[in-house]
């Protein structure tokens, strides 16, 4: 997807800023005055994985996040997250088999709580809209045009609230452990209940960053 490719982009452009940045501070990138006080702004750029299940299967979710981060405590980014649904499907056709896929993409607000220097706690809301599809699989794609390949597809709203525990690893890399639920509008599509993005989901993140 293409928004996919823009996110990969961002992030490594957010590494980018901050590994060519001067470190004054561990905690920020730069500061500026405000009209009663001094404002610190952060930058940070993360991978994680998330466990969840999808139609009573497993399934695991990708997600990329850019942030900036005033204070120390405010946090404000995008974030874009895909399905990975490894499971083959047929029920709905006679003519091969097809894979469940998805991703939503948005904004996200954050709030951090510092730990002294060696963790942090973060709560997060993430908004946005997204895609749920059948595809056919590659081997059964030849002969059909791209409108063809795809059986059945919505478009969703999601609302994923999500809490982190981090822990200060090394340099400017932190590991984190994620819980979160997902919200999302009625999905009305074939063979899939309406609430079947709603759940929770358990990972870990990877964090890059001055924050």
């Amino acid at each position: 997807m293409k928004t996919k490719a823009i996110f990969l982009s961002l992030l490594f452009l957010v590494l980018c800023i901050i590994s060519t940045a001067q470190e004054t501070n561990n905690n920020y990138l730069f500061s500026y005055k405000g009209k009663k006080k001094e404002h610190t702004v952060g930058m940070y750029g993360s991978l994680g994985g998330t466990y969840s299940t999808v139609m009573d299967e497993s399934a695991s979710w990708l997600t990329a996040r850019v942030g900036v981060v005033i204070d120390e405590h405010w946090g404000i980014g995008l974030a874009h997250s895909a399905l990975n649904y490894d499971h083959e499907l047929s029920q709905l056709v006679t003519d091969g088999t097809y894979r469940l896929q998805g991703a939503y993409s948005g904004m996200f607000l954050e709030y951090l709580v510092p730990l002294k220097n060696w963790g942090k706690l973060s709560f997060s809301w993430t908004t946005g809209m997204g895609l749920l599809f059948y595809q056919y699989d590659k081997e059964y794609r030849k002969e059909l045009t791209w409108t063809d390949e795809y059986i059945d597809a919505e478009r969703f709203a999601a609302n994923e609230f999500g809490a982190e525990f981090m822990v200060h690893v090394a340099g400017n890399w932190w590991v984190g452990l994620e819980g979160s639920y997902r919200n999302t509008s009625p999905i009305k599509m074939l063979g899939v209940e309406e609430d079947v993005l709603q759940k929770f989901n358990t990972g870990i993140t990877v964090r890059y960053g001055i924050f």
